[in-house]
């Protein structure tokens, strides 16, 4: 978790969009290989739209709020379907301040209204956004280590955290358990990570699992559903 004294640096990746390098982890936010890239690969078309041919009513569970690049990218990616609904849940002990979410100009690259990026980005922390008619967002400022979490809620995971080797805590088996019984049957979990040791957990919590083309730079991520 980011340090309040530990502010992060502002880094360009590889197809021109922004990312934050952690000085106290010693990783950035996103791929250097590109930010939008990895996140549109792992999160949208390995997580988002294969549901958005299932359902019209999504709950989004996501781990690591961040430059709220995820969150942008889901609104992006339902906006001219009308049928669509999101409830989207992020939860993030160390907000970034506004400065820096408005460095990121994802909006910019994103083409997304100023009115909708400045919504999801500043809007205020733990409580219920309507960021527009068909999309709910609150932002969780709180360790969802100590939280309680609906069961069999939540449709699509996006695991954000940083590494394993950087944030263990939230890499533990109880962490998953929780997690998977906060999930719908055939809601997914979906990360970037593809590390043998997470994998062995969620495969003895009862996740099928599917090994997949990483994004650049990255051989494999890792889909996990809950049966």
């Amino acid at each position: 978790m980011e340090s309040l004294f530990s502010i992060p640096d502002l880094i360009m990746t590889q197809d021109g969009s922004y990312t934050l390098y952690s000085k106290e982890h010693e990783v950035t936010y996103h791929s250097r290989y590109g930010a939008i890239q990895e996140s549109n690969h792992v999160f949208i078309h390995s997580g988002l739209l294969p549901h958005l041919k299932k359902q019209d009513k999504i709950s989004i569970l996501e781990l690591g709020f961040g430059t709220g690049l995820n969150v942008l990218l889901t609104w992006k990616n339902i906006m001219d379907i009308d049928t669509v609904h999101v409830d989207y849940h992020s939860f993030d002990v160390y907000p970034l301040p506004e400065d820096l979410l408005n460095a990121c100009v994802y909006e910019d690259h994103l083409k997304i209204p100023t009115s909708i990026s400045k919504n999801i980005l500043t809007s205020d922390w733990d409580k219920l956004i309507e960021v527009d008619s068909r999309f709910t967002l609150t932002k969780h400022n709180k360790d969802i280590l100590e939280e309680t979490l609906t069961d069999n809620y939540f449709d699509i995971v996006y695991f954000d955290a940083f590494s394993p080797e950087s944030q263990p805590e939230l890499w533990s088996a109880s962490l998953f358990e929780k997690i998977y019984e906060s999930m719908t049957g055939q809601a997914v979990l979906v990360t970037y990570c593809a590390k043998g040791e997470v994998k062995r957990i969620l495969k003895k919590i009862g996740f099928t699992l599917e090994s997949l083309p990483g994004p650049p730079g990255k051989r494999e991520m890792t889909r996990a559903t809950k049966l």
